[in-house]
């Protein structure tokens, strides 16, 4: 029987990781600014103001179902295609020119319907870009060095969100209107060129080390039976990432409102990007330490820790009376979900399947999508309990329910090996199919 080659090191630096990540990048960066700053604003050009958490937790989810929906097929095509620019390449290239025609759609005069649909049509397109680049640590990165790509992965990640934020925060605190609109179009494009130039980056890398691999065609052969040889333990590592990806897109969803109805800062817009960046250049502090920690002691136990302190802080922040507090319980926040970010991706490659690794980290990403879609929905429960309960009493009940899922997502990965024997066996025999 052959047994299973490691992928060769192949100079993979420092410089070599941060190229891999560039695109995470401006794919955070891009969403976070959306998803806190821009789509908040925007439904509050098009919706009442008794339902605006309701309506943009609508918006939010609809946007992530089609991501959903489009990522699985387009991982799994992804691992069996062959074309001159490689297997994942195309897709991000694709994905990222049809997200930027969206945002052309957007820096038009929107109605609630023509807002939701643009979102859809531009989620749809950033599946098809994020689902192939995320399987790249899985295709390319040698396995005693996963866990440093992860939190250098993670690394880029805080580091596009808190420059994008910060950038187009600015931008858009000078939009007022329909009458100011020119500033939305400079967002869009600050945006939109970010994008592209950081999916060029990866993508010229991922291109120049597939071949330097063989990458094509060992998961051209391998790939006979695409649902064999998954980890049988997967659904315990996706119901974790589930609940602590629900619980870590809480407070960006919906703390512009939070800081506008409960903290009653002057400009929530711009609280909410300095609490951001924040949380950013905390997490950017944890990260890679976590990564080291977690190839020394394990995956699991630095995320449990991690899902602690953030829980903790998630409930510290209601009682925060100004912007200084709720910048510095926000770093306590970062630092805290940086390890539990870092080792979780960590764990989701290692538990990948050579030549499968597209399938693997687009089911993966299905738990992430869900628990994103999932906080979306929590809108509802905040509008219904401010207006029959108290002011307020809504979001105090959004964060409790944040801290409960930190510590559960978290004690879920305890009866998780990511070592079975099962997945042993799946790899030697899918190198045995490629010999």
């Amino acid at each position: 029987m052959a047994q299973p080659q490691p992928k060769p090191d192949m100079n993979w630096n420092t410089l070599s990781f941060l190229r891999l990540g560039a695109f995470s990048f401006g794919l955070t960066g891009f969403f976070l600014t959306m998803e806190t700053i821009v789509l908040p604003t925007l439904v509050l050009d098009v919706a009442p103001e008794g339902a605006k958490n309701t309506l943009l937790g609508i918006l939010g989810f609809s946007g992530l179902v089609a991501a959903a929906l489009v990522q699985p097929i387009v991982g799994s095509y992804s691992d069996r295609t062959r074309s001159p620019l490689g297997r994942r390449a195309p897709y991000m290239l694709w994905g990222v020119i049809f997200v930027c025609l969206g945002l052309t759609g957007l820096s038009f005069t929107l109605t609630l319907i023509s807002l939701m649909i643009i979102w859809i049509f531009i989620q749809a397109n950033a599946g098809i870009s994020a689902a192939p680049y995320l399987a790249l640590i899985g295709d390319l990165v040698p396995s005693s060095r996963i866990g440093v790509a992860s939190s250098l992965k993670i690394l880029a990640d805080a580091g596009g969100g808190v420059v994008m934020v910060a950038v187009c925060g600015s931008l858009i605190s000078f939009y007022r209107g329909p009458e100011s609109i020119e500033w939305l179009r400079i967002t869009f494009g600050v945006l939109g060129a970010t994008l592209i130039v950081t999916v060029l980056i990866s993508a010229s890398i991922a291109f120049t080390r597939e071949r330097a691999t063989h990458a094509l065609h060992r998961s051209a052969t391998t790939l006979r039976h695409p649902t064999r040889g998954l980890h049988p333990h997967l659904v315990w590592f996706l119901l974790s990432r589930f609940l602590l990806i629900t619980a870590t897109f809480v407070f960006p969803t919906y703390g512009l409102y939070f800081l506008r109805d409960v903290v009653m800062v002057t400009n929530p817009a711009q609280t909410l990007g300095t609490a951001v960046i924040a949380i950013g250049g905390a997490l950017a502090l944890s990260v890679y330490p976590a990564g080291w920690l977690s190839d020394k002691i394990g995956r699991k136990p630095v995320i449990i820790a991690g899902a602690i302190g953030a829980a903790a802080g998630s409930v510290l922040i209601f009682w925060a009376n100004d912007t200084i507090q709720v910048v510095a319980i926000s770093s306590v926040i970062g630092l805290c979900i940086g390890p539990v970010l870092s080792a979780s991706w960590a764990l989701a490659n290692e538990m990948a399947v050579p030549g499968r690794e597209g399938q693997h980290i687009a089911i993966v990403n299905l738990a992430t999508i869900g628990g994103a879609a999932f906080s979306k929905l929590l809108g509802p429960l905040v509008d219904v309990s401010n207006r029959f309960v108290s002011t307020g009493a809504g979001y105090a009940g959004l964060l409790v329910i944040c801290a409960f899922l930190f510590v559960l997502g978290s004690l879920l990965l305890l009866p998780l090996n990511q070592d079975h024997e099962d997945l042993v066996a799946a790899r030697e025999h899918s190198f045995e199919e490629a010999d």
